[in-house]
């Protein structure tokens, strides 16, 4: 059914839980899988005149590649294919969610995985939805793996 799964992973408990149900979901369909770390680029940090941004990009692409370890570690252990991509387009490349479409397209995935929040009211407001932004573009289908707290 499915042969190429994209999981999007950001290090969050949340991002987890998608990274497991995607492993889990490859190996029972012989599906490869792809584990993308978007790098984001937070415009507050990048417009200003006082900070030198150079120290806080390195930091998030250090961040990406180590998600993007643990990522392949739970590919080894579980013997799932696949492979990950860290994506850093730059401060003018669109929304994480546009990138991760971008991506999708790119590399003819024909199933998107991805952790969503579960944020409400003035939250979800102010901070938005990646799952729900990608879900109005995606052309695939999209599985959401809610956020559960720890029991």
């Amino acid at each position: 059914m499915y042969r190429h799964i994209l999981v999007a992973v950001d290090g969050s408990l949340t991002s987890e839980r998608a990274l497991d149900h995607a492993v889990s979901l490859a190996k029972s369909l012989h599906a490869r899988l792809l584990g993308v770390y978007i790098i984001e680029y937070p415009s507050s940090v990048y417009t200003s005149a006082f900070i030198d941004v150079a120290p806080f990009h390195a930091a998030m692409v250090e961040e990406g590649q180590s998600v993007l370890d643990k990522v392949r570690t739970k590919l080894r252990d579980a013997g799932v294919a696949g492979d990950v991509k860290l994506v850093d387009a730059g401060a003018l490349s669109g929304t994480i969610a546009e990138q991760i479409d971008a991506t999708a397209r790119e590399t003819h995935v024909d199933l998107v995985v991805m952790g969503t929040h579960g944020r409400r009211g003035f939250q979800r407001l102010m901070i938005g939805s990646v799952a729900e932004s990608y879900v109005r573009l995606s052309e695939c289908p999209v599985i959401l793996v809610p956020h559960r707290e720890e029991e």
